[in-house]
């Protein structure tokens, strides 16, 4: 499931569950909705996807969820 950190303090990010691979930039990076997930930071974020994810992103996909559902983001 995607993570949303910024590139400067909280990256990559270190998931318990799954490994994040690589970094994408969300529609509008740097002004963007997508905010680093991590308490108290209020940074544009970078979308990390997992292995599977960045698969898919390869293949096109452009739409990813985050672990606890809720929203979805599109990415450049």
């Amino acid at each position: 499931m995607a993570r949303v950190r910024c590139a400067r303090k909280h990256s990559p990010p270190k998931g318990r569950k799954y490994r994040y691979v690589e970094a994408v930039k969300p529609i509008g990076y740097p002004d963007t909705a997508a905010i680093c997930g991590r308490e108290g930071c209020r940074e544009p974020g970078l979308v990390w996807l997992n292995v599977q994810e960045w698969e898919e992103y390869q293949r096109g996909e452009r739409i990813f969820d985050f672990q606890h559902g809720g929203a979805k983001i599109r990415v450049e």
